[in-house]
């Protein structure tokens, strides 16, 4: 993996990164770079086990080695280097577990939402036909009553017009219904 050509010298390790102080030439930095490329790719590697992911922190190092090679004091630059790759490929790790984490959680959510709803609907249709079973089980008045207002949506007047029973009726007989059908279903 060649990235950059560098320059072609015989200048130490040091003399280049003193070069490149003084110059902010990146051609320094380039064959600086070049130099250690084996060592940062192989560390990042070692570390991510995916080429690409490897290459893509190859680069990444060398981003960091540039904008901070300037002002921190260097002893041992392949040491630093080395830091700086074994640093990088740990936070890219963070990140991709870190995302690996919020994938199985939203997962795991999405299978409890598809759980519940499914539950849910084997309980509301269970709820529904229960309820079809106390309907039957009230008295004839309340029974037609309690049909025409829930099941048909008519209003009183409605619902006391279709019976033929008085509208006092027809309300009693919708709430002793209600009451009825609220103590059947367990309620």
């Amino acid at each position: 993996m060649h990235i950059f050509k560098g320059i072609s010298t015989k200048a130490t390790d040091q003399e280049l990164i003193n070069k490149y102080r003084k110059s902010m030439n990146l051609d320094y930095i380039a064959e600086l770079y070049k130099r250690y490329l084996h060592l940062i790719f192989a560390v990042s590697l070692k570390y991510v086990k995916v080429n690409e992911d490897a290459e893509d922190l190859s680069i990444k190092v060398f981003e960091i080695i540039k904008d901070k090679i300037s002002d921190q004091e260097i002893e041992n630059i392949g040491g630093w280097i080395y830091t700086i790759t074994k640093n990088q490929s740990l936070m890219h790790l963070r990140s991709a577990s870190r995302e690996k984490q919020k994938e199985m959680e939203f997962s795991s959510f999405m299978e409890i939402e598809r759980t519940e709803h499914h539950n849910n609907k084997i309980g509301l249709e269970s709820n529904l036909v229960k309820l079809e079973d106390c309907i039957k089980r009230l008295n004839n008045e309340q029974k037609k009553c309690v049909e025409l207002f829930y099941k048909r949506e008519k209003c009183y007047r409605e619902v006391a017009n279709l019976t033929g029973y008085k509208l006092k009726k027809v309300k009693s007989y919708l709430q002793n219904g209600k009451r009825n059908l609220t103590i059947c279903m367990g309620g």
